[in-house]
This record gives structure tokens, sequence and C-alpha cells, in this order.
């Protein structure tokens, strides 16, 4: 993520000038260069070349006047870049008797932003892997992507831990995959014939997430992955305790092994396939449909799902509107959703007019609803104006951006050159809505569409 940056780097006299003037007490004109360089670049691929000019210059500086500079960006800093550069100085200095310091540390690491530059500082601390493993345990986003790259499995409650939570985070899971894989000694567990569910749905994670080799390596990175996509093959056949939900993994399992090499997976891939269509198998899944569960894996194992899915919208249309856009997907009672959500959701009642909402929380719940189902009326031409037209005066933009999105797919099946060429009706509409729009990048899109220069 970090660039490779050099002497020659724009940013570069930015700090080196910061550190000049902090070194002369100048702490104002130090903090202008931080502030400076924090607005247009990012510290990471710069923290071995400032620290270096530090060390180099260090007879020549005020080496304390530095730090206590450092301290004051980690502690007061107001722009998030500055905190980091404060923080990486601080790698330079003498840990032990900083008590106090290390306390506002900890309290950093709790903030994903910081976590991996905390990190950095705790490498120097007594017991590192135990202070790391304390913040790992508490945060969820790209701290704990950085931590379980760094921390050593060095205990088995550090161990157990990454098995059952590693991959867990609200980044991409792929991106701990082969991390934890290399810690938590996956042969070994997952050929172990007295292992726990807990433990099996951990390795069946850990699995998946290496699956996913979009952002990084995953699976591919292993010499032996055959050994290991056989290993978690066996132990999923010799379990009784699976669920539906545990299923999906193998589903997963069977695509990559699909993609990969035939000569080298087609034996695996017939033996997943003929398990995955197994009784055992379908048996729990037909069991989870009739609970209104599993759905997505049952449409994936091609097992009919939709009545029991149309049941489910019915009950509750905004929590499972996932699964009404599924149905509309494979053309299932569309008109029937289409109304269904037009009543449910009282769709008019959206159409507040633009605004530039995201539309997080429980009051936008509708409006979600609303765009899940949108983004597959894209292929279903015709059908849903009654759903699109309010969306397109919907404050939240997804919706706004979702209605213009099916309109556009409408407008390339016909063959029309313009939209009030396909339909007039909805050409004088979308005209009337483009005053009020207040997002360039949608108005560029409607008046693209009605072939205004």
């Amino acid at each position: 993520m970090a660039g490779g940056e050099s002497e020659e780097s724009e940013g570069y006299p930015l700090l080196i000038n910061a550190i000049e003037f902090a070194a002369e007490g100048k702490t104002e004109e130090a903090a202008g260069y931080a502030y400076d360089f924090a607005t247009k670049h990012k510290v990471l691929g710069y923290i071995d070349l400032f620290q270096k000019y530090v060390i180099d210059n260090e007879s020549r500086i005020s080496f304390g006047n530095v730090i206590r500079f450092a301290v004051s960006l980690m502690l007061e800093g107001t722009k998030v870049e500055a905190v980091k550069f404060g923080m990486s100085l601080l790698e330079l200095i003498d840990w032990e008797q900083q008590d106090v310091l290390k306390g506002d540390v900890r309290i950093l690491a709790l903030e994903d932003e910081f976590t991996l530059y905390a990190a950095f500082l705790m490498r120097d601390w007594e017991n590192p892997n135990k202070e790391m493993f304390d913040i790992l345990k508490k945060v969820k986003g790209w701290g704990r992507v950085h931590l379980v790259r760094m921390i050593e499995p060095d205990s088995d409650e550090i161990e157990e831990w990454l098995v059952r939570n590693g991959v867990h985070n609200d980044v991409l899971s792929a991106y701990s995959g082969l991390d934890c894989f290399e810690k938590v000694h996956y042969l070994e567990r997952i050929q172990s014939a007295d292992m726990d569910l807990d433990t099996y749905r951990g390795l069946a994670d850990i699995l998946d997430a290496m699956l996913d080799e979009g952002p990084v390596a995953g699976l591919s990175a292993l010499e032996n992955k055959e050994e290991v996509m056989q290993a978690f093959f066996d132990a999923a056949m010799a379990r009784t305790d699976l669920e539906a939900q545990d299923y999906a993994v193998l589903l997963n399992l069977k695509d990559y092994v699909k993609g990969a090499d035939p000569d080298s997976a087609s034996a695996l891939g017939a033996s997943l396939i003929a398990f995955l269509h197994s009784s055992k198998v379908r048996n729990t899944i037909q069991s989870a449909l009739r609970q209104g569960e599993a759905f997505e894996i049952a449409r994936r194992l091609g097992m009919d799902y939709q009545e029991y899915a149309f049941e489910a919208v019915l009950e509750d249309c905004v929590k499972n509107a996932w699964i009404a856009s599924r149905l509309i997907a494979d053309g299932y009672k569309v008109q029937e959703i289409v109304d269904l959500m037009y009543d449910r959701l009282n769709v008019e009642s959206l159409a507040a007019g633009a605004a530039d909402e995201i539309g997080l929380g429980e009051a936008y719940e509708a409006h979600n609803a609303l765009t899940m189902i949108l983004q597959e009326l894209g292929d279903k031409a015709g059908i849903g104006e009654k759903l699109i037209k309010p969306a397109l005066k919907s404050p939240v933009v997804s919706n706004r951006h979702m209605a213009l999105s099916a309109l556009e797919k409408w407008l390339d099946s016909s063959k029309a050159q313009t939209i009030q060429e396909m339909s007039p009706e909805l050409g004088e509409y979308l005209a009337s809505l483009l005053p009020d729009e207040v997002r360039e990048d949608l108005r560029q899109r409607m008046e693209q569409m009605l072939n205004i220069k």
C-alpha cells in the first residue's frame, strides 16, 4: 500500500523541514510543514527515509526537541498523517521508562488508522507479542489485518484465536487467509480426528479466505495446495454435524477447482460435485429451506428454492430484499415482486428529492432494500418503472445510481439513441429531474441519455 518513496519524492522535503524546525524549537513552523505533508501525502513510504535522516544528523540537531515535537503530534495532531508522522519518529526512542506514553499508544492502537503505527512502536517494548494480541482482539478493520500479519503465534491462546477469528475483519478476509494458514498448523489441525465443529468452521473460513485471490495471493501460494484442498474435503465428508451454511465453502472450493488446472484438480472437482449433490447434503439444504434459510446455497446447487424464498420475501421484504433480488435475477414472479416492493416499501415516500446521502443506519433500510431491487431491473426492460421513477428522486445516491443504470441498460437493449426515442414519457420525466440533481456525475449520465450537449 505504500509507495516506493525516495529523497527525490515530493513529500520528503516537507518532513525534513518539519524535523529541522522542530529541532530548533520552532514548533509552529514544524507543525505547518507536517500538516502540509499530511494534506497531500501518506507517511508509510517515507518512514525509513526520515528516520535515517534523524539518526544520521543526531549529533547536529536537538534530538530531544524533535522527540518532544513527535509526542505533541501524536497526542494533539489534527491530521491523520501528521499523527502517524509523530508516532513513526517515536520509534527512535528508548521505551523502557515510558509507561505513560505507552498507555497513550495503546489507546491510539484501538483506532484502525493508527494500529499499524502503534504496532511498530510495540515491537521495541517488553512482551511485544502480548501487547499486539491485546489490541488484535479489539480491532476489526485494517488494524486487525496488520496485526494478524505481524503477530507471532507463540502461545496456544493466540493460535486458537487465529483459527476462530483471524480472517474475520471488516475489510476483506482474503487479506489474512494466507497469514492465518501459515500460523495455525493448518494441515495438522484439519487432519485431526477429534476436531470440534468450531475448529472446523474456523479452518473452513481460513481456506475460504485463501480461495479469493483477487487482492492477494492465497491458495496458489502453497506448494502443496492439492494436499490441503483434499484434506479439507476429507474432513468435511467425515463430519456428521455440518449445517447448510457450512456447505458454502465447499461450493466455493468447487468453483476454485473448476477454474484451476484441470489436469491436477479434475479428480477432486468430480468428487466435490458428487458430494454436493449427494442426498446427505441435499437433505440438509432442503431442511434449511423449510426453515427459511440457505436460499443462496440452494440456488447455487440448482435446487428449487424460489417458493421458499418468495415466502421469506412476503414475510419481511426489507430484511429479505437481497433474496427478492435473486428471484428477480432468476425471472421468478418479477412483476409480483415489483408490485410488492412498491407497496411494502412505500416507495413514493422515499422520493424526497435528490441529495447526497450515503444511506447508512436504520432510517435508510427501505432505501437500501430498494437499491437491491433496482440493481436487477436492468435486464428486465420495461418492468419496474414504478420503482425506478421514485428512485430517481431519492436522497440516497445509490438509489439514483441504480435507477439510472437500469435505464441505461433498457436504452442499450432498445437500440434507441436517446431515452426520449425509447420512451417519450420517461424522457420527459428524466429531463424534469435534471435541474434538481445535486451530483455532477449523475447529471452527466442523465444528460448523455437525453443527448444534451
